[in-house]
């Protein structure tokens, strides 16, 4: 009988790719393990960035045009143009989404100036009072915590540094996702996010005038061609994209492997140019909803990922003033216990309550 069963087994058809429409409806998927690592990735990358050993990281000595910073924060922006449409698709309503919005992005926003400015002013040369009447002080604390305009100087602060004065650099990414939320928000209430066809006509268009007049989209944006952030922002659209069309694609793991292996060989320089977002794009959704790689023991883990990368760069940039000539893997692991054990804190005290939170802000015919 047993017998029987595996020989139907081995006549049985491969399993057809799944649809994406089809395993992103619920919870059930690895989106907080990719975020982890993610934000893992940036870590990593700052170990060797801060130290002065930019090209000893990984993934830049094996493919140059790569490196685990970027690969870390497009991950990140994949992922969260895709949940971004996903939860206004849910619930089309300006002001719960904004409050959703908010209560995901500020409160561990606002710990992690106070988080910064503590460690600044451990850091720096001037008196504490000094320190606090500065006007670069002023500045961070004025502008920061909004995400919009973050700044990176405090007085005095990581002066000896291989990377001096730099004093939490991971948050330059928050205006471009701030930026983004609200464009979102934008082609929703318009009704644009609710067809894709336009949608995708929006998105070509904006394209077109990124390719012609970059300079045109940067202000709206809030990108700068010296720190990439274009390639942010496209990822975020990629991710709008594939919700809004996730009923044709089609989640195959081979396909995937394929697509890692395009990367990796690099043929006529294009899998790591042009294509790149849109391999890279195909193979994160993969691995967080392909059902056969579900990794359903991280499910009940909390979501670490956003802690992480908000506080781990002051506290790095504090171990190597401490410890100068630290080297990258000492600095590691040093400094992921410590930022890890902040996020952990973060999460649990603050982050997870104030999420808790959202259901006060929907209408009474929704709230459950």
């Amino acid at each position: 009988m047993k017998l029987a069963r595996r020989a139907v087994a081995d006549e049985a058809p491969p399993q057809r790719p799944v649809r994406l429409s089809a395993c992103s409806t619920g919870r059930a998927n690895n989106i907080l393990l990719l975020r982890l690592l993610a934000a893992l990735a940036v870590l990593l990358f700052h170990c060797y960035a801060l130290t002065g050993h930019w090209t000893d990281e990984p993934l830049w000595r094996l493919a140059p045009e790569l490196n685990l910073g970027a690969l870390g924060v497009q991950t990140f922006f994949l992922l969260s143009g895709f949940l971004v449409a996903q939860s206004w698709h849910r619930r089309p309503r300006l002001a719960e989404f904004a409050v959703a919005r908010a209560l995901r992005i500020y409160p561990a926003l606002l710990a992690a100036t106070l988080l910064t400015l503590a460690l600044g002013e451990l850091s720096s040369p001037l008196r504490a009072s000094a320190f606090w009447r500065d006007p670069l002080t002023l500045a961070y604390l004025a502008h920061t915590p909004l995400g919009f305009v973050v700044r990176h100087v405090l007085p005095g602060a990581f002066a000896g540094n291989p990377l001096p004065g730099a004093v939490n650099g991971s948050l330059y990414t928050l205006p471009y996702e701030v930026r983004l939320y609200c464009a979102v928000a934008l082609v929703g209430v318009v009704g644009v996010l609710a067809r894709r066809v336009a949608l995708a006509a929006l998105a070509g268009v904006l394209l077109a005038v990124a390719l012609m007049a970059p300079a045109w989209l940067a202000p709206v944006f809030g990108y700068a061609t010296t720190d990439h952030g274009e390639a942010l922002v496209l990822m975020f659209a990629l991710g709008v994209l594939a919700y809004a069309w996730r009923d044709a694609i089609r989640l195959s793991r081979f396909a995937a492997l394929g697509a890692v292996a395009l990367v990796a060989a690099d043929p006529f320089g294009v899998a790591r140019g042009v294509l790149y977002p849109l391999l890279l794009g195909y193979v994160l959704l993969t691995l967080a909803y392909h059902p056969a790689l579900r990794w359903r023991a991280f499910e009940r883990c909390g979501d670490y990922s956003y802690g992480l990368y908000v506080y781990a760069f002051p506290i790095q940039q504090t171990l190597i003033e401490r410890l100068p000539g630290v080297l990258p893997p000492a600095l590691l692991a040093l400094a992921l216990p410590a930022a890890l054990a902040a996020a952990m804190l973060s999460w649990h005290a603050l982050e997870r309550p104030a999420l808790g939170l959202k259901s006060r802000f929907r209408p009474p015919d929704t709230a459950s």
